[in-house]
């Protein structure tokens, strides 16, 4: 008896954290573009800020596997000015067993023909903008 006891509890304990901690390619993508729209603030800094997201589109990434390709179609507000944007990121991401825990870290963003982070083997803008950047997405991806 005490067996089939401790064997229920195992199970409903996996049911649970199963059914609790799992993170869908959709949230993930979720996180990945409000993410992105942090790093992209923190580059633009107080002059242009995104107000709004208007649509996020994630891919896999061409860099390789674990990697995703987020673009968000953003509108931007300068002053008084609001303008369309689009931006692009790059996240190295994992998924835990079970897709029970979701870890990701920014890889590369595009703002026009600005690239901060990797880019092949070369790191791309300043070390500067891209601790900034990373501490952004880093907030937005794990509040």
């Amino acid at each position: 008896m005490k067996i089939h006891m401790v064997k229920i509890s195992c199970l409903c304990l996996a049911v649970v954290l199963a059914l609790g901690g799992c993170v869908s390619r959709d949230q993930a993508d979720e996180k990945l573009g409000k993410a992105c729209q942090a790093g992209i603030n923190a580059y633009l800094g107080t002059g242009q800020q995104i107000d709004t997201i208007k649509n996020i589109r994630a891919t896999a990434s061409p860099v390789g596997r674990g990697y995703r390709h987020v673009s968000i179609d953003t509108v931007m507000v300068d002053g008084w000015l609001e303008m369309e944007e689009t931006y692009e990121c790059i996240f190295d991401e994992k998924f835990s067993f079970m897709n029970l825990g979701y870890t990701a870290a920014i890889y590369q963003l595009r703002v026009g023909d600005i690239i901060v982070g990797q880019s092949g083997d070369k790191v791309m803008g300043s070390a500067q903008d891209f601790i900034r950047i990373t501490d952004a997405v880093r907030d937005a991806l794990y509040r």
